[in-house]
């Protein structure tokens, strides 16, 4: 299990959890995002899993622990 830090990257969302997995995240963006990333993908011509994927990558956040 990999706990990772997630700031939603969407705007209107102030969602921000330490230390979740990315299955938490991945809830939220469905129940919360499905409609903008489903606008994004049909706009970038892209599929909504691609979509989805650049946004998991685009809120992880990571902190330097050095």
């Amino acid at each position: 299990m990999r706990l990772l830090n997630f700031n939603c990257i969407f705007p209107s969302c102030s969602f921000k959890r330490n230390e979740i997995e990315e299955e938490e995240f991945l809830k939220h963006l469905n129940e919360e995002h499905h409609k903008d990333m489903l606008d994004i993908s049909k706009k970038e011509n892209m599929s909504i899993k691609s979509v989805e994927m650049i946004t998991v990558s685009n809120s992880t956040v990571f902190i330097n622990s050095g």
